[in-house]
């Protein structure tokens, strides 16, 4: 059975690990959000901090551990207003089972082993060999050899990994040039990556977010169509949750017990 191991410990290596002070960050806080415990006997990974991943964590009877996040917050349930902060609710939750929350978005972003895009990737068979679309100081697109060159085939592929429909909007047409796709999990407010990619031989880029019906979506729809680019749309859930289901190995690698909890993706936002 695995050893406790001290908060502040694992808070230094985590901090040495994903070093998030080469980054800024879209949240008010970076890492730790709330101190419950000294002692952390197990980690709970997680893509949002939401009631569904709080139930989950009870059902466990789930106490004296750490919740490791990509997100401080839960999933929008309304795609046109700004992130929910975290309710009170979870918050007192957390307190009451004595569970740390510890939050990383841009620093487990950021192009790494453990980053949702490589993992994203990883799982899909792709193999990248470029980034593109910097955000906050750090790189987080990749540029792959996907092995795909009919459009259909890679829908078929990320279906099937996601376990459940995606949206496709085929401006770049049904063949994937020279085998080639862009990845950015979660989503992309860049309408400049399109050209960019176009003249880099790429007309397929797989994301999260890709509701044309969301202001800052339909602005890159715009580009993407102009350049000749196909959007996938795959949930923001549904392609950031690789990274932390392979941040399990790496506090496994500290010696603790760790697990990822899974959460329902929103259909709506693609």
């Amino acid at each position: 059975m695995a050893k406790p191991m001290a908060a502040e410990a694992l808070y230094l290596a985590l901090e040495r690990e994903f070093r998030p002070e080469e980054c800024t960050e879209v949240f008010p806080v970076i890492g730790l959000q709330y101190h419950n415990t000294d002692a952390i006997e197990k980690v709970y990974t997680a893509t949002f901090a939401s009631h569904e991943v709080l139930d989950a964590l009870e059902a466990r009877g789930a106490t004296d551990c750490m919740l490791f996040t990509h997100h401080p917050v839960p999933q929008k349930k309304d795609l046109f207003k700004p992130n929910p902060p975290i309710p009170e609710s979870i918050v007192e939750r957390l307190k009451q089972n004595r569970i740390t929350l510890f939050s990383y978005h841009i620093p487990l972003d950021r192009n790494s082993e453990w980053s949702p895009g490589t993992n994203f990737a990883k799982h899909l068979g792709l193999h990248p060999f470029g980034e593109f679309f910097e955000q906050n100081k750090v790189r987080m697109g990749l540029l792959c050899n996907s092995g795909f060159f009919a459009l259909k085939e890679l829908c078929a592929a990320v279906e099937s990994m996601v376990g459940h429909p995606i949206k496709v909007y085929p401006y770049g047409g049904e063949t994937i040039l020279g085998g080639k796709v862009a990845v950015m999990c979660g989503g992309a407010d860049q309408p400049g990556i399109y050209p960019e990619l176009r003249e880099k031989g790429i007309n397929t880029f797989i994301t999260g977010i890709a509701n044309p019906a969301i202001g800052w979506v339909n602005k890159n729809h715009e580009a993407a169509k102009a350049a000749g680019v196909t959007i996938l749309g795959a949930g923001h859930y549904s392609t950031e949750k690789y990274a932390p289901m392979e941040t399990v190995r790496f506090f496994e690698s500290l010696g603790l017990a760790a697990e990822f909890i899974p959460e329902t993706q929103m259909m709506e936002e693609m």
